[in-house]
């Protein structure tokens, strides 16, 4: 497989031609754009090899650690982690169960702790379930097709570029 360095440079060079092809599909500038950022995010830190102890799981800096559950239930290069479309599947809904139950956690502790005021896990738990819900119903739908393109298509850089460096190390 190509180093983490190696797997950079290709999100790197594909910038152009992930914002291109967005932008040919669509033909919108923010939605090339957010197509763009999300592929870039996903080759760099929410792509396939976070299931391992790797430089985009480091990348994480102090909240990598949300990331282990994940590395404990899915095996490296396994189809649920690299599988393009299904391993952004499970990342992206891994990512928001975790964040939902984190954000929640933090904001008990803050407005129970640092606040002084009355309030339950759930009900934090509950806050940012409604904010999770208000940003999908007011967000065009068209953004999120293109984040979750733009996603897909750096997992699926990062797959091929494994497939295509294990097949030649093969041939040697």
């Amino acid at each position: 497989m190509p180093n983490a360095r190696g797997h950079d440079a290709i999100t790197y060079a594909i910038i152009p031609f992930t914002y291109l092809a967005a932008e040919m599909y669509w033909g919108d500038h923010t939605t090339s754009a957010i197509a763009t950022v999300a592929m870039l995010f996903s080759g760099l830190m929410f792509g396939p090899d976070l299931d391992l102890d790797s430089k985009p799981y480091r990348r994480w800096g102090p909240l990598k650690f949300l990331w282990k559950p994940y590395q404990v239930a899915l095996p490296h290069r396994s189809k649920l982690s690299h599988g393009p479309i299904l391993g952004t599947i499970i990342r992206i809904a891994y990512f928001l169960i975790v964040f939902s139950l984190f954000a929640a956690t933090v904001l008990y502790a803050r407005h129970r702790y640092l606040d002084g005021g009355q309030t339950t896990w759930q009900g934090e738990f509950d806050v940012v379930k409604a904010d999770l819900f208000t940003f999908w119903e007011g967000t065009d739908k068209q953004y999120f097709e293109a984040a979750f393109g733009g996603l897909c298509v750096g997992a699926l850089a990062h797959t091929t570029a494994d497939i295509i460096w294990s097949a030649i190390k093969r041939r040697r």
